[in-house]
């Protein structure tokens, strides 16, 4: 993440320690680390001979403490299952990225390693993750065992080079009580922007020009305006983008009629029609959980809080699918599995990697995040579980990140974007405005060496 990080996927907990590290789109920004001087991998099958004699793989992750308990798990599990193969954990809490790129420029990076969303078409471009495709013809490895919207992501230019470790797409929450209370039907999967601020401004409670309960927060429950990857859904429901689908490009895109009028409804909720709060707003209320307060009706973020939610015996809940507008559509934060390009252990790391990314070791982390695996999912009741259901059914309408078409997408779009974006919610700028001032600084940022 060169600008946000995901958040561990099973629980905030977990995502807070990734943090600082690798999901970008998901968390702040960190320094750029130095670039690797590693050489180009050859897109080939690998090589198919098994272990004649004892090997071992090292695999990094950002994870720390309780969070490696599903590593630990599936280590366990893999060594019965490959007595050749030992497994050597090396977990790296703090400053995962930077650590990570040092060992592949010095070409001792461990074998299989942990990539966040906003950095997989860095590594890729720095030719330091291997290719799986020539591996998943040689196993005749079937992708049908993963849902389709969640398989496509971790690839690059139609190649596959990652595998799911856990993800979240954006859901909807709603606080029944206060639903019943304004005499407001529970919303429907089905239901469109104009349903969405209907009964936004319908749960907005006033006591003259003060607010006392907000009809919805948005885009998550940091109550960041500014973070792209929680607007994104109303760009794609709009049928728009951010960026062109090669990458380069982003007027056009970033600014074309229907990404403002998308932005525009967005900014509008806070802005206008006052049914969510602002950043101050969240910020005066010391970061309370507005949610579980009754401070919001309405919560638009990821499937991290839902076990809180859930153990919270006071809270009726209910969750529904993101409004839609010309379609439907959503985005994800998301973590992976990669090889080391330079790995000697190739074989055994693409083992490893099937084990915890699609086989019994996908056992281990869905106990903590989503998985990839339908029938782990199915396993679980999670495609008929009253929360989470509504979660899997969208996976087919979520859009791939921005970030995995351009390497300097944190740098270079995000950034003007935030930069511009955060006019029109002081009042000094229009969207259109803003957009189209992003846009050409966006441009002229992936224009430079």
């Amino acid at each position: 993440m060169s600008s946000t990080v995901i958040q561990a996927l099973s629980r905030v907990m977990m995502l807070a320690t990734a943090t600082s590290l690798m999901l970008t789109a998901c968390a702040p920004p960190a320094a750029a680390p130095a670039k690797p001087a590693d050489a180009k991998p050859a897109d080939t099958k690998p090589a198919a001979p098994a272990e004649a004699s004892p090997v071992t793989i090292r695999v990094t992750m950002w994870e720390s403490n309780e969070a490696l308990e599903p590593f630990n798990n599936a280590k366990v599990a893999f060594e019965k299952k490959f007595p050749n193969i030992k497994v050597q954990l090396e977990p790296v809490p703090q400053e995962y990225g930077t650590k990570l790129l040092a060992q592949m420029a010095a070409g001792n990076a461990p074998d299989v390693f942990q990539l966040g969303d906003g950095d997989v078409s860095k590594y890729v471009s720095k030719n330091v993750v291997e290719p799986l495709d020539g591996y998943i013809a040689q196993d005749k490895f079937d992708m049908g065992v993963f849902f389709p919207g969640i398989a496509k992501i971790g690839q690059v230019s139609g190649k596959t080079y990652l595998f799911t470790k856990d993800y979240s797409p954006l859901v909807m929450y709603y606080n029944k009580d206060l639903l019943k209370k304004a005499g407001v039907e529970e919303p429907k999967n089905d239901w469109t922007w104009a349903d969405f601020l209907a009964t936004a401004k319908k749960l907005t409670v006033k006591d003259g020009d003060k607010v006392k309960q907000w009809g919805v927060m948005v885009p998550n429950s940091w109550g960041d305006p500014l973070w792209l990857r929680g607007t994104a859904p109303f760009i794609y429901q709009n049928g728009a983008d951010v960026l062109s689908e090669d990458g380069k490009t982003a007027t056009g895109f970033l600014n074309s009629p229907a990404t403002i009028e998308a932005v525009q409804f967005f900014s509008d909720l806070i802005v206008k029609d006052k049914v969510a709060p602002s950043k101050a707003d969240v910020a005066a209320l010391s970061g309370q959980d507005l949610f579980q307060t009754g401070k919001v009706a309405m919560l638009w973020t990821g499937r991290w809080p839902l076990k809180d939610f859930k153990a919270n015996k006071d809270l009726k809940f209910g969750t529904v699918a993101l409004p839609k507008n010309k379609k439907a559509a959503n985005a994800i934060c998301w973590a992976g599995f990669a090889i080391y390009a330079k790995s000697a252990n190739k074989d055994a790391a693409w083992k490893w990697l099937k084990f915890v990314g699609a086989e019994e070791g996908a056992t281990e982390f869905a106990k903590y995040a989503l998985t990839a695996v339908k029938s782990v999912a199915e396993a679980q009741g999670m495609t008929n579980d009253e929360y989470d259901k509504n979660i899997v059914s969208g996976f087919d309408n979520v859009v791939s990140p921005p970030e995995f078409r351009q390497p300097k997408f944190g740098d270079c779009v995000e950034k003007y974007y935030k930069e511009n974006m955060e006019k029109v919610f002081s009042g000094s700028a229009d969207v259109k405005t803003a957009l189209d001032t992003a846009a050409k600084q966006a441009d002229d940022c992936l224009a430079q060496p």
